[in-house]
């Protein structure tokens, strides 16, 4: 029977934008803004991550169909980035991999993230 991953993650730290209409900002500017204060939170250096699971949904508007665009925006020191997609539950879809691949002992320290800036567009 399966043993769950309760005891097996931890979350470290987390970040988010300031809300309100971001007019000025682009997707990859609100997902640096949450990245830095997620690691400031979780006192890590980026070089710690091992491996990072970015989601978002609408790649026409956002980042693209891959993750490279967040790889490269957020500077990743050469990791693999996993790009997810689950409509409402994309940034959820992230965190669940994130959460799996440390519990199933691949990393120690992985990266979730969620982006999405809809109101460009008309």
């Amino acid at each position: 029977m399966a043993d769950g991953i309760k005891d097996k993650v931890a979350i470290l730290g987390m970040g988010c934008t300031r809300f309100g209409e971001r007019w000025e900002s682009y997707a990859d500017d609100l997902a640096a803004e949450a990245f830095v204060e997620g690691l400031e939170d979780a006192a890590i250096e980026k070089k710690e991550i091992q491996a990072a699971y970015i989601g978002t949904h609408i790649d026409e508007i956002n980042v693209g169909k891959a993750a490279v665009p967040l790889g490269v925006a957020l500077k990743l020191p050469y990791i693999p980035v996993t790009r997810t997609e689950n409509y409402c539950a994309t940034a959820t879809e992230a965190f669940r991999a994130a959460c799996y691949s440390v519990a199933a002992g691949v990393y120690d320290i992985v990266l979730a993230l969620g982006v999405e800036k809809l109101k460009d567009t008309g």
